[in-house]
């Protein structure tokens, strides 16, 4: 049996013995016919003219030529442009992005053989067909890396993905207009992929060609009818931060700017802390004072449970769910014990369900002075029933004194360090009257710590009685005994309290007037555990001790936003380390 070579390489030798019996009869014909002469000719060097590698004439070439034109086109090929298309929109990617090769890589040989080389009637055919029809075309068999197209699925044709349009609510000139939603889609890269290497490898025959990649539909939520509902004031409030620093109020503003223009369907939960995280630069925050562990420190975002605490109260107005809901762990100013929601990232959360039978719309704002909540929705409520909330104080306890020691400062000397604040138990009432009847019920409780005015006495001296002397005053935790100590021995000091350096001193707030001078000072995520949380109506933790009527407050239901004014509490907190609060 013949085997016929290209290049070294070993060409497959006929496999049917039929086929000898055919070549035997064609013998008898062209000895009839007579056999051209290049169907006997020896060993091929080069092409015959007339045969063609796709739109390359390739006659006359040897095989190393053949191939050498063959990788020219195939670069050229690699520079088409395939449109890759989806919705409305498209992208150009080069046939070579797609890892454009071809699959019947003997190509040459066929090309240098054909005519030449295989059983006698194939080349007798194309001998013939040469001479009286015109050339002989080899197409290339092309085909594509899936891997590289499934990159360009995922690097580039992923830009054309449209999110889907909700349908939304917004607030224009104090009217609400609805806007209709719009499908948006989303390419299906696994059953694009396959459209392409198909389409590549089938039907694409080289220059630009397109593919219409599949897509998947992304709908748009939202009904255009519920929203049409929402034209009612469910509830409101305000409270005053104009004495704060200004970055404080950049952080009051920045967290009532992302909760502005909320909508919650029917059963929809809302979380402030996810509203309004992360608590950085970038998110545009700013340092402000905050609680940390009993203590005032600046951290991003120092201000932003003046902000959960104003919506609490709105939301409490609008008599929606609430589902978390957790005071400081010290009291705070701008409003009474227990109407406060302190957030703390990772920690302690505000949220509350839309449990009405339409939308809600949340409308924020902080102008630099007053910031406030109102929530629009679908009116139900009975017109002859009207809603307060009550703050009571059951318990006080008031600040201590610590002193602690400070090696390096002169003998006797003393520097407060923070200012204290007083300790609270506290609840709030729910009030609902009905054609003249009340009703009362239980909506938390709170637990705020007392923290001590805390001073740093110096002990710096080579006296050991004078350094025992104070000592024993320190332990004592009484500034007086200390006084006496640094008057007692030569040499000493006899103690003036040092005030706290001016970047860090608050002003002794004033409860009666107002302002918001102390401030929440707020949470961070190390906040003392042992601050009180409450969600449950009834519950009455905490609840010993008698009424102060100084911090009993009426906060009334629904209203245009003007019912929310600043709320203080009572007399007996002291201003914070480091000056202004804010919270995390």
């Amino acid at each position: 049996m013949n085997v016929e070579t290209c290049s070294g390489k070993e060409r497959l030798p006929m496999r049917k013995k039929w086929i000898w019996g055919l070549a035997a009869a064609a013998v008898s014909l062209f000895a009839v016919f007579g056999i051209p002469e290049a169907v006997q000719a020896a060993e091929p060097e080069t092409a015959l003219e007339g045969i063609y590698v796709e739109n390359i004439s390739v006659g006359g070439m040897t095989e190393e030529e053949i191939t050498q034109a063959v990788n020219a086109k195939m670069d050229e090929l690699k520079n088409s442009t395939i449109q890759l298309n989806a919705g409305n929109q498209s992208i150009q990617v080069t046939a070579g992005d797609l890892g454009l090769n071809y699959t019947n890589t003997d190509i040459a040989c066929q090309a240098l053989f054909a005519g030449q080389r295989g059983n006698v009637l194939e080349r007798f055919r194309v001998q013939r067909h040469l001479e009286e029809t015109g050339p002989e075309v080899l197409e290339l068999q092309f085909s594509v890396d899936a891997e590289a197209v499934r990159s360009v699925m995922e690097n580039q044709a992923a830009a054309m993905n449209t999110e889907a349009v909700d349908a939304s609510l917004t607030l224009e000139d104090g009217s609400f207009v609805v806007h209709e939603g719009q499908d948006g889609y989303v390419i299906n890269a696994d059953a694009s992929v396959e459209k392409v290497v198909n389409y590549m490898s089938e039907e694409w025959h080289g220059g630009n060609g397109g593919v219409v990649l599949v897509t998947d539909v992304d709908e748009a939520q939202g009904d255009t009818e519920q929203l049409a509902l929402v034209h009612d004031a469910l509830g409101s409030s305000s409270t005053d931060y104009s004495g704060s620093n200004s970055n404080r109020k950049q952080n009051v503003r920045r967290g009532a700017e992302l909760i502005n223009g909320t909508v919650l369907y029917p059963g929809e939960e809302f979380s402030v802390e996810e509203a309004v995280v992360p608590f950085n630069e970038e998110n545009g925050y700013a340092p402000a004072a905050s609680y940390e562990m009993g203590n005032v420190v600046e951290t991003y975002g120092g201000g932003i449970c003046q902000v959960s605490t104003t919506l609490y109260l709105a939301v409490l107005r609008a008599e929606l769910e609430v589902t978390e809901r957790s005071n400081h762990s010290m009291i705070v100013n701008y409003v009474k014990p227990s109407m406060d929601a302190a957030i703390a990232e990772g920690y302690k959360d505000f949220r509350f369900v839309n449990n009405t039978d339409a939308p809600i719309y949340i409308m924020g704002y902080a102008d630099g002075s007053e910031i406030g909540f109102i929530i629009y929705g679908h009116e139900t409520r009975d017109p002859n029933r009207t809603v307060t909330y009550e703050s009571e104080t059951l318990t006080t306890t008031e600040s201590t004194t610590e002193l602690v020691e400070d090696s390096s400062a002169s003998y006797g000397s003393v520097t407060q360090k923070s200012s204290g604040h007083t300790g609270y138990t506290a609840r709030l009432w729910k009030v609902v009257t009905i054609n003249g009847e009340e009703t009362r019920e239980q909506v938390n409780s709170s637990t705020y710590n007392m923290t001590p005015d805390t001073y740093a006495v110096g002990t710096n001296t080579d006296d050991s009685a004078a350094l025992s002397a104070m000592r024993s005053a320190i332990e004592s935790n009484d500034l007086s005994k200390v006084d006496a100590a640094a008057s007692a021995y030569p040499g000493g000091q006899s103690p003036q309290t040092t005030p706290q350096p001016t970047a860090t001193t608050a002003p002794t707030p004033t409860t009666d007037s107002g302002e918001d001078t102390s401030d929440d000072s707020g949470e961070t995520g190390n906040t003392d555990a042992n601050s009180g949380n409450s969600t449950n109506n009834g519950d009455n933790t905490g609840a010993q001790g008698g009424s102060d009527a100084s911090s009993q407050e009426s906060v009334a239901s629904g209203g245009d936003g003007s019912q929310g004014t600043s709320e203080q509490t009572t007399s007996g907190q002291g201003s914070s380390a480091s000056g202004e609060g804010g919270g995390t």
